[in-house]
């Protein structure tokens, strides 16, 4: 049996559609059909089948067609059931050695059975040569080929005009098709023209090439266009431009029979966009401390007991496009970078950043990684044009400890947010910032223990606010000067004898006394982690932590 193995499967499927209630242990079956159980009919699944329990909800008789489906060598049942049997159905699947899924409420069989079909067909499956034996190493390539082939330029686009590959261009291209290469879609007034003379009507509707006039005020000339579709669904279209001279006469049949393999490339590509998006909800989860190490470990096809780690890359300024668009490309970027890394690892976009799982380590010793990731980041930033940020975390010993990884790499992000130096290193660990990092510890503590925000720093800094004055400041630079009147006085551009006046009007203020060295230790922990309006914030040190 060649089809693909159920893991692959439910990666390609994506999160939200099947929950797993029960996968047997060192499951190896390989999956072959997709079977909707009828029980007026009997039994007709065999070994291998995923079996679709459609309308069954009798406890009952789900734990007896589980005991039936076992027997047979099916490979999994799906049902849709309350999760409050999920224990009870469980024990029977694990006894009988069969999978157990349970589809989600917003889900509908049909579409189900159709996805699962379409995994079937092209998860794992050799692609096979057809139109004039074309290769189909990728959409690129084949674009390329079918150009030789046609001699024409061949554009391949998603169903919302999306170029998603493009022969070689060529100095005899029109202008509307180097404009869809550079901005990877089609031309807006072109596809107005194209949809007000009927052409997308044409395209969507029937399974034949579609004669596209030239339109010379735009500077585009004729084209063949045809759907790519897989039963109802439209998955694309493949366009070729005339470019110096007429098509040949056997271009329309060629484009016709080149529909079949393009259709197996995009099903195939975005059975592998599903796995990836999969891939990253269980990162996420792992991530969250939302689910073990050794199941993470399964789905994600790494060893859960060797040494993990993650690096948090954000953006140093808000992106100026959306932020999911900006998290989606900034992952997309680094997977693309990682290719190159010896190790497996998966970037997932999530709370506006990406973070990047770095799992199989060889040891625990940091500075490979922080090399590693700096030169990520810096690939990155030139890439994107835009200053980027990595926090590495602890290397920590197994995949299920990733979580403690991860909340490091939050503090280190946070710490260098809070630093905001341009000239300090855009990659860091926590002993680069170990300082400001126990800083907003403290805070974090200070922020929820009430007792801990009293006494004379908090009086201080609600007179400032009260009246415009700015003594929380002048305390906090005679701090950070130790004591040194002259230069904290330089440093909040007053008269030394100004300065020595708030010292003693702020201790008859607040009540501190600056002779006694635990209240000035206290005074200035308290100053650096409270958050202070722009009256009483010193452009140096005093600021919210971030």
């Amino acid at each position: 049996m060649n089809g693909p193995h159920l893991s692959e499967v439910l990666r390609s499927l994506g999160t939200g559609t099947l929950t797993v209630w029960h996968v047997p242990e060192a499951d190896g079956a390989k999956l072959s059909n997709v079977v909707i159980h009828d029980s007026a009919v009997g039994f007709t699944a065999g070994p291998g089948d995923v079996l679709l329990a459609v309308s069954m909800t009798g406890v009952e008789r789900i734990e007896e067609l589980l005991e039936q489906a076992a027997s047979h060598g099916v490979a999994a049942v799906v049902i849709r059931h309350d999760s409050a049997v999920r224990q009870r159905l469980t024990a029977v699947a694990r006894r009988a050695g069969v999978a157990l899924l349970a589809l989600a409420a917003h889900v509908d069989w049909a579409e189900l059975t159709s996805r699962l079909r379409t995994a079937l067909s092209t998860f794992g499956a050799p692609l096979e040569r057809g139109a004039g034996e074309l290769p189909e190493h990728d959409l690129v390539g084949f674009a390329n080929a079918l150009s030789d082939v046609i001699g024409g330029s061949v554009m391949i686009f998603s169903p919302q005009q999306d170029v998603l590959a493009a022969s070689r261009l060529g100095p005899q291209d029109d202008r509307m098709r180097r404009q869809a290469v550079l901005e990877q879609h089609g031309p807006l007034r072109y596809r107005e023209r194209l949809r007000s003379k009927g052409i997308y009507r044409r395209l969507w509707r029937y399974d034949e090439v579609v004669d596209v006039p030239p339109v010379p005020e735009l500077g585009a000339g004729r084209r063949l266009a045809i759907a790519i579709r897989a039963g109802e669904e439209i998955l694309g279209s493949i366009w070729v431009a005339e470019r110096g001279e007429p098509l040949p006469d056997h271009a329309a049949s060629t484009l016709l029979l080149a529909t079949a393999p393009a259709r197996r490339l995009l099903l195939r590509l975005r059975a592998q966009s599903q796995s990836q998006r999969y891939a990253e909800g269980v990162g996420r989860q792992l991530l969250a401390g939302e689910i073990d190490g050794a199941t993470a470990g399964g789905w994600l096809d790494v060893d859960p007991n060797r040494p993990c780690a993650v690096l948090s890359c954000a953006f140093v300024e808000p992106p100026a496009s959306t932020a999911d668009a900006a998290e989606r490309r900034l992952a997309d970027l680094i997977a693309t970078q990682l290719s190159a890394y010896r190790r497996p690892a998966l970037p997932v976009p999530w709370r506006g950043r990406t973070d990047v799982l770095l799992c199989e380590l060889e040891d625990t010793d940091p500075e490979p990684l922080l090399r590693t990731a700096r030169n990520l980041v810096s690939r990155a930033s030139y890439a994107l044009q835009q200053p980027l940020l990595g926090a590495l975390g602890a290397v920590v010993p197994t995949l299920g400890e990733v979580k403690r990884s991860r909340s490091e790499a939050d503090l280190v992000l946070r710490a260098m947010r809070y630093r905001g130096h341009p000239d300090e290193p855009r990659v860091a660990a926590l002993p680069e910032v170990r300082a400001t990092a126990d800083l907003l510890v403290l805070s974090d503590l200070i922020a929820s223990r009430p007792e801990l925000r009293d006494g004379p720093v908090r009086r201080l800094l609600e007179y400032d606010r009260k009246h415009g004055t700015r003594f929380a400041v002048s305390l906090a630079a005679y701090l950070d000067a130790f004591g040194d009147v002259i230069k904290a006085a330089r440093a909040v551009n007053v008269h030394p004898n100004t300065l020595r006046y708030r010292l003693r009007r702020l201790g008859e203020i607040s009540g501190l006394n600056l002779d006694d060295p635990d209240e000035r230790l206290v005074a200035a922990i308290q100053l650096r982690t409270a958050p202070l309006d722009e009256n009483t914030a010193s452009s140096a040190h005093l600021g919210a932590p971030g």
